[in-house]
């Protein structure tokens, strides 16, 4: 049997506070190793005939490399699956606790979409998923492509599997009555 999935990567635009945060700690950086140039370690690393090679190293380059660090774990340490049997999403991927969820087609309840206008006009946004078990989100689908496109694929795939199985439930009721009756 050939298992197909599809999987829904979070994209770099929905981190787009940390993308800016990078930049403006990378002007900063820039701008403080040049207003304490004590703080830039320069060392020989070799030297070949009558040229040395030099090698300086601003002690500040650690501040916008925090922050893109932090960004591409944002973006890296989750996975949304969807395939034939339901939804999964995995969290934690890059850390040492994961967490997966995964629902049932059948046990949809509600798919619900959230978008700022900022993300309306980069075409992103969060999918959020419930279940009838409880009264709070399953699964949020965070910081997706084509959110609205998501969402109508779940919400058809939902539906079908809904009247699939209302067909599958009343047919053989109907024929137990008709046997009864006859």
């Amino acid at each position: 049997m050939i298992r197909s999935e599809l999987v829904i990567p979070k994209v770099w635009r929905s981190e787009l506070k940390g993308v800016c945060l990078f930049l403006f700690c990378s002007v900063l950086s820039v701008f403080l190793s040049a207003t304490f140039p004590g703080s830039i370690i320069t060392g020989k690393l070799f030297a070949i005939g009558s040229v040395t090679l030099v090698l300086s190293l601003p002690l500040f380059w650690f501040i916008p490399f925090i922050t893109i660090l932090f960004t591409i774990i944002r973006i890296y340490n989750v996975r949304y699956v969807i395939d034939s049997r339901g939804i999964e999403s995995k969290t934690g991927i890059l850390s040492m606790h994961q967490r997966i969820t995964r629902v049932r087609y059948e046990d949809i309840r509600s798919i619900e979409l959230e978008q700022t206008l900022l993300e309306r006009m980069m075409d992103i946004g969060d999918v959020e998923i419930s279940t009838a078990a409880t009264g709070a989100v399953e699964i949020i689908f965070q910081g997706i492509a084509a959110p609205q496109e998501v969402q109508d694929m779940l919400q058809r795939e939902r539906d079908s599997r809904q009247r699939a199985t209302a067909r599958a439930n009343n047919r053989p009721a109907q024929d137990t009555n008709t046997r009864v009756n006859a």
